[in-house]
């Protein structure tokens, strides 16, 4: 394109130049756009269109909000059949949702794809006077999305973000006076509250909540008269007024700070009011006003700043100005069209007589093809600047705020072109805007119909973009653009989305779409499966979500997932492969609150994994669960074992009796003949202590041994008898126990009543050894003969008689007694020592 075609397109506001660029020639031809309610959703966004209620005739047959995209093709229709209520007013949410607005106050929130996605109704107050103008409006910083009503007792009333569960309309400060529709009024929306400013008559009214205060407007003309039509500038909060006078008013949203007042020529009220790009501040005009005149078939557009000019241009048809923040959109039934600020890169580079370093290097390109000399002229102007790394920074960026691929390539060819001429030149930038400016014109072209220029992406993001194309089902090319641009996470969420769209939309099969899922994702973790199961079980399609989980490698997203099926078999079987004990906890959690008690028996009884962990659980928290699941799984040792744990010295008798009779069952149950044995002894020995503890009363808890060892002492030695008979406790070990408790009691008189009773069937050695212990020498000795010479000897050494013993080891001639009586005296006893020494020799 050459320069001089480009420059037609330029208009001079003051000292700024304003461009009108056609995107489109739009696919809906001869649309009345004064029937409807447009709306354009930012950045290039969808058009909605809703009939205007005061132009429906009485035999229309049905109502559509209609969906374009901005080359005005049709993409979705959504009926709104709404009963003897009528649209007031559409709006975009910050995340492209449909805002729709009734006479009553509802408010409908729709898919792009006309799927409703909520509803909030109006309090009786609002219904019942009826709403008859609304305004959908950011908040938040454009995180959220508000509506404001006017109703037909001329009240305001608020919402601040509509995406809340069940908003609720909050109702302004009264105006004074306000018998009559004001004549104006627009939304300022703050941080944590909402202001509305209204014009009634003549005054200017500022209300919040609880409070309303006149206010004026800083060197506003006071015979202006009432402001007929305002706007609001949302990001910076500025505002512009237009007055039955013909003057429009611009500046700061507080009213204290005029940017420009300037007299229309025009008094009547615009069809539309509206900003062009963005207000940066004072010194730099980068915003214009357009006010459309419908009824005069033209737009004025007013640029901002201390001198203010304008433009007028004359149409053919109703249009419908469209605010961006580098310009606005002007849509008519027969056209697109972009008006706004020339970007300065373009006018460095393109400007009449323009000496910058970038309009040299585009110049020098150009020569350079023609094989021109003059190419070497100009970019030895360049070079002697010491400006080629500027000149094709400028370039690029001209490149970057040109909507025309072609002169986008020409520009990018100039910067190429001085890319030859820097030593140490580093492509990054270059290549990132080449690729970009392919993404963009991607986009723009007719059948996508997202007209995007650089300065909005950069505010929209390539992200934000990537979500509309996703929203929009074009994965066909938002899949290549993530690709292609290396967006991190980008390719997951381009096919998470197909995904659930498929499922959503699909009529196959459900092994059938599991398949062509699977065959396009592939086994990898780029998309979550339990995500796309989870929308499968919301359409009610729980086969396929099944199906789809068994994709999912991640255990912890898989699991969850199908105990949200309550399909609890198989979540039990994938949490225990996955070896994650946590998960298998969880499991077997849910499953017990969620299932049937048989229903949780028998899945545990198929899964000793779960079993087995579901009774370490019990153990620790709930020992009464845990006897209930080792008898549900008839695993009676279990049980018996935990009974006798269970088992306490302070327990009352009763209880006690009744826990080692319950004890005996599960052995008994579980075919444990040696344990069974065990148990019934010691219910037997418990209930004979019972029966004894008049006579003892410390002989509860005692084992069987102790048992007969405390009636001995306590000489009820006939107990202690009959005890060694039900017990059948043998002769030896009897005689033990009997030896041991006389003598611990010293009752010497029986032990040795006992020791001629009949011959001991343990010997004698017991007996001695009873009193050495009990430290009765003399009693010792009486039995001491009644043992063998070698216990005799070891007995003598014991009760410290070495002599003794040494006499009885030569009786025996046994030289290893000597030798063990030797060992025991030690060198101490010398004369000993040799006596001994003396038998050794003698034998």
């Amino acid at each position: 394109m050459e320069p001089e075609n480009l420059r037609e397109n330029w208009e001079l506001l003051g000292d700024v130049f304003y461009e009108t660029t056609e995107v489109y020639e739009m696919e809906w031809v001869d649309k009345v756009l004064k029937n409807y309610k447009l709306v354009m959703a930012p950045y290039g966004g969808m058009i909605a269109l809703a009939w205007d209620s005061k132009q429906l005739s009485r035999g229309q047959p049905k109502r559509f909000i209609e969906i374009y995209n901005a080359a005005g093709i049709l993409l979705n229709e959504i009926a709104t059949q709404y009963e003897r209520i009528s649209v007031v007013n559409l709006g975009w949410s910050h995340n492209e949702d449909l805002i729709v607005v009734t006479d009553i106050g509802s408010i409908y929130t729709y898919d792009f794809d006309g799927t409703p996605l909520s509803q909030a109704s109006a309090t009786s107050a609002v219904q019942d006077s009826r709403v008859i103008e609304a305004k959908v409006f950011p908040t938040y910083g454009g995180t959220r999305t508000g509506v404001a009503l006017l109703t037909g007792n001329y009240r305001f009333y608020f919402i601040s973000d509509v995406s809340e569960d069940n908003p609720q309309y909050k109702l302004m400060a009264d105006v004074p006076g306000l018998d009559n529709p004001p004549s104006s009024w627009a939304v300022l929306p703050h941080d944590r509250s909402i202001e509305i400013l209204v014009s009634n008559n003549n005054k200017l009214y500022l209300i919040e909540r609880g409070s309303c205060s006149p206010k004026y407007p800083q060197r506003m003309m006071q015979s202006t008269g009432a402001v007929t039509e305002m706007s609001v500038l949302y990001k910076t909060l500025d505002i512009a007024l237009f007055s039955e006078n013909g003057y429009l008013w611009v500046g700061s949203s507080d009213l204290q700070c005029m940017y420009t007042e300037f007299d229309t020529g025009v008094t009547n009220r615009p069809s539309q009011l509206s900003w062009c790009g963005t207000y940066d501040s004072m010194l730099d005009m980068s915003a214009a006003v357009i006010l459309v005149w419908d009824s005069m078939n033209q737009y004025q557009v007013v640029g901002v700043g201390v001198d203010a000019e304008s433009t007028i241009h004359y149409t053919d048809s109703s249009i419908s100005v469209c605010h961006e923040i580098d310009g606005a959109r002007i849509i008519s039934s027969k056209s697109h069209e972009l008006i706004r600020r020339v970007p300065q890169a373009m006018v460095d580079v393109f400007r009449v007589g323009s000496s910058q370093s970038g309009a040299l290097l585009y110049d020098a390109q150009r020569e350079f093809d023609q094989s021109s000399h003059k190419a070497n002229d100009y970019m030895q102007e360049v070079v002697e600047r010491g400006d080629i790394e500027l000149a094709v920074t400028q370039c690029i960026n001209a490149a970057a705020c040109s909507t025309k691929p072609k002169l986008q390539k020409a520009l990018l060819r100039a910067a190429s072109y001085g890319k030859c001429f820097l030593a140490n030149d580093s492509p990054e930038h270059f290549v990132e805007m080449c690729k970009t400016l392919r993404v963009l014109n991607e986009v723009q072209s007719f059948r996508i119909g997202i007209p995007l220029t650089y300065q909005q992406l950069h505010s929209f993001t390539i992200l934000g973009l990537i979500k509309r194309l996703v929203r929009m089902r074009l994965y066909y090319l938002a899949l290549p653009i993530v690709d292609y641009l290396k967006i991190p996470g980008g390719q997951q969420m381009v096919l998470s989305h197909w995904a659930m769209d498929k499922v959503k939309r699909s009529k196959e099969s459900d092994e059938a779409i599991a398949d062509v899922i699977f065959k396009r994702v592939g086994p990898s973790d780029s998309i979550s499966y339990a995500s796309v199961a989870n929308e499968a079980r919301n359409y009610g399609k729980t086969e396929l979500a099944i199906k789809l989980l068994d994709y999912e490698p991640r255990s912890a997203e898989q699991v969850p997932a199908l105990m949200r099926m309550s399909r609890f078999t198989n979540a039990i079987e994938k949490a225990i492969e996955s070896g994650d004990m946590d998960l298998v906890h969880t499991v077997i959690v849910t499953m017990e609150a969620k299932q049937t008690s048989r229903d949780f028996i028998n899945t545990l009884k198929d899964y000793p994994v779960a079993s087995a962990w579901y009774a370490k659980w019990c153990s620790l928290t709930d020992s009464q669960k845990l006897h209930d699941h080792f008898y549900t799984q008839d695993n009676f040792e279990a049980s018996a074992l935990l009974s006798i744990k269970e088992l306490d010295a302070s327990m009352m008798l009763d209880s006690k009796l009744k826990l080692l009779e319950s004890i005996n069952r599960h052995f008994t149950d579980g075919s444990k003949e040696f344990e069974t044995r065990q148990t019934k002894e010691q219910i037997a020995l418990l209930k004979r202590q019972m029966a004894l503890q008049t006579k003892v009363a410390d002989i509860i808890g005692l084992d069987l041994n102790e048992t007969i060892s405390i009636l001995v002492q306590r000489a009820l030695l006939a107990d202690a008898d009959s005890v060694r008979k039900e017990f059948k406790i043998s002769d030896k070990k009897f005689w033990w126990l009997k030896v041991r408790a006389l003598a611990q009691t010293r009752n010497w008189p029986e032990l040795e009543k006992f020791a001629r009773s009949k011959k001991s069937p343990i010997g004698y050695s017991p007996f001695v050894m009873a009193c050495i212990e009990n430290n009765n020498k003399a009693e010792a000795m009486r039995y001491i003969e009644r043992v063998s010479k070698e216990e005799q000897v070891e007995f003598y050494i014991d009760l410290n008689m070495p002599e003794k013993a040494a006499e009885i080891a030569k009786s025996a001639k046994s030289i290893d007694l000597l030798d063990n009586v030797l060992n025991a005296i030690g060198s101490q006893n010398t004369v000993l020592t040799e006596t001994i020494n003396s038998f050794k020799s003698g034998l």
